[in-house]
């Protein structure tokens, strides 16, 4: 089986289900079509036409696609091939961002003003998009010296819990090295 970013497979994760699902039958295709569609309409027209062929059996060309395109198109074939695998993309990805961004909140903590700005503006995003209590706002807090995931899971009710807890245990690990 290929090795796949597991990063790139958690934010595609939505459209490598259905299409793996609609490969092996065991999702309707036209919940496959209709994110191949939401992709095309979003820029992605080259993995869009690359999906279609593979949902409709044909050998596809991947000489016309990026590098993401391309770890898209090989996560679709080892979740084909290994439906269960996909169950484990998004743990590890968790895992690998919890470590990058427990570096980036001690490196907020300790002051660093392109840590605090990056920081800031993952909030800001959040809220912007209407977002209020999220994993930002958390991480905003862990900055700030929270430590508890109970608290920060309580003030914090929109946030992704595993990653709060992985990036935890990540700073912990961190501070202590």
């Amino acid at each position: 089986m290929t090795r796949v970013s597991s990063q790139i497979a958690a934010a595609h994760i939505d459209l490598i289900r259905a299409i793996a699902g609609a490969v092996v039958e065991q999702v309707d295709p036209s919940e496959a079509r209709a994110a191949i569609e939401r992709y095309r309409e979003d820029g992605w027209s080259a993995l869009a036409d690359a999906l279609e062929q593979r949902l409709a059996g044909q050998p596809v060309h991947a000489s016309s696609l990026d590098d993401e395109d391309r770890v898209v198109l090989d996560a679709v074939e080892n979740a084909t091939s290994n439906p269960a695998w996909l169950d484990d993309v998004e743990a590890e990805a968790e895992a690998e961002a919890a470590e990058q961004i427990a570096a980036l909140i001690l490196a907020a903590t300790w002051g660093e003003r392109e840590a605090l700005a990056a920081i800031n503006e993952m909030r800001e995003t959040a809220e912007s998009a209407g977002v209020a209590g999220s994993t930002a706002h958390a991480f905003v807090a862990i900055v700030e010296g929270e430590r508890d995931i109970d608290c920060l899971s309580r003030d914090f009710p929109e946030s992704r819990r595993g990653l709060v807890n992985a990036t935890l245990a990540a700073v912990r690990r961190q501070e202590r090295a």
